[in-house]
């Protein structure tokens, strides 16, 4: 049911982000249906990588994605976003590269394939082991880290974020890491058959993972940039599926986790559009010097911050109560310092935003007026469905605790 529910969110989100950049495009956006053209070419590419067993394909298809997304990058039209397209280009395909050269060397090692699917893939390395197919995993799940943005390749992902469209950073942080976790998750369960050692692709993808975490808390005290905060939060929550990759969570434990990035990351990019847009500026000491602000679109950024780290009926919230399970079933208490460490980022990401409360409330500017009303609908709908999939993931993953007498 979750694996359903994964597809069909997936399919939703980009259906608003899709809607909302032909019904409210950004102000100024030029060559609207072309953009939207390549707007499907990029969900295509990583949509029906979801579905393919073959590893070559799969990883063409990401690889892909990297090509459309650099041209989505740079549809805002300056030269910043034409410089951030070509960056997004370089690291991603350097880091596809290793992943690819890591390929090679499984389907080196590995006996003769009647086809190219993980499946037989496996099959043909049983029984085997040795530096070179750790090294080739190795260098597989390395090489797809940097295309999730993990530490230190994760140059690429502030100015992405801050320098596209909102519909564009909406739609590369929804499902690029989503995308990369389902080709990185079988090969890490591969290896936990064939390499016992503590230096495993594993535990090296959980240390970047922490890395990311700690790196995107620390650099938020820096930030007034609303763009480059929400960017932060993307970034949070990609070294947060590291934790689940390494945990080897049950399948329907794993589709929420993936239901629930792309929805959080759905919310967050769409009201900062908004609250960008109402603004006209996106540093908040600038913002502060306003004489006035729709309150309607802070609270409504203010709400997704909620959602992507602590509202009780978000699904983050869920996921956080299972990592708390988790930790006292098998006794690895150190994984409590994940939810801490998010409602620290919360608090820190609250302090940046909520100074703006005190500017005078108004009603959205009349130039922006349409657009920013047709985004509002879509971000309401938008919480409602993902408060709607928390409280189903609560009552379904937590059932023994919720209904249990």
């Amino acid at each position: 049911m979750m694996t359903e529910l994964f597809y069909f969110s997936g399919v939703l989100a980009f259906v608003v982000i899709f809607l909302v950049s032909v019904l409210a495009p950004t102000k100024g956006q030029t060559r609207i249906w072309l953009w939207s053209i390549l707007k499907i070419c990029f969900f295509g590419s990583l949509f029906y990588s979801w579905f393919t067993d073959n590893i070559v394909l799969k990883w063409i298809l990401i690889e892909a994605s990297t090509l459309f997304g650099a041209l989505l990058i740079s549809s805002s039209g300056t030269e910043r976003s034409f410089h951030v397209g070509w960056k997004f280009l370089l690291i991603n395909s350097y880091a596809l590269g290793l992943a690819f050269l890591g390929i090679v060397i499984l389907l080196f090692v590995s006996t003769p394939l009647d086809n190219l699917d993980f499946n037989s893939l496996k099959q043909g390395l049983v029984g085997q082991s040795g530096l070179l197919i750790e090294t080739g995993i190795l260098l597989t799940v390395y090489g797809y880290s940097g295309k999730l943005g993990l530490v230190p390749n994760h140059f690429w992902v502030g100015d992405t974020y801050a320098e596209s469209p909102s519909q564009i950073s909406s739609l590369i942080a929804s499902f690029v890491p989503v995308s990369v976790v389902l080709a990185i998750r079988p090969l890490i369960q591969l290896e936990r058959e064939i390499n016992p050692h503590i230096i495993n692709a594993a535990n090296g993808i959980l240390f970047i993972g922490v890395l990311t975490i700690l790196y995107s808390t620390l650099i938020l005290f820096s930030k007034e940039d609303i763009r480059r905060i929400s960017a932060k939060v993307a970034l949070f929550h990609s070294g947060m599926l590291t934790l689940f990759l390494w945990l080897d969570v049950s399948d329907d434990i794993f589709y929420f986790l993936l239901t629930t990035t792309v929805l959080v990351k759905l919310l967050v990019f769409l009201s900062m559009g908004i609250l960008r847009m109402d603004a006209g500026k996106r540093n908040i000491s600038q913002i502060l010097e306003n004489s006035s602000l729709s309150h309607k679109a802070l609270y409504m950024y203010l709400l997704a911050l909620l959602v992507a780290f602590v509202f009780p009926l978000s699904p983050v919230f869920v996921l956080d109560l299972k990592v708390i399970e988790i930790a006292i079933k098998q006794k690895l208490f150190l994984l409590f310092l994940f939810p801490i460490i998010g409602a620290i980022f919360f608090f820190i990401s609250l302090n940046k935003v909520l100074p703006l409360v005190r500017l005078p409330n108004r009603n959205f500017d009349s130039g922006v007026y349409r657009i920013l009303q047709t985004r509002m609908v879509f971000f309401w709908f938008s919480f409602l469905f993902t408060v709607f999939v928390g409280t189903y993931g609560l009552t379904y993953l937590l059932a023994d605790y919720i209904w249990k007498r």
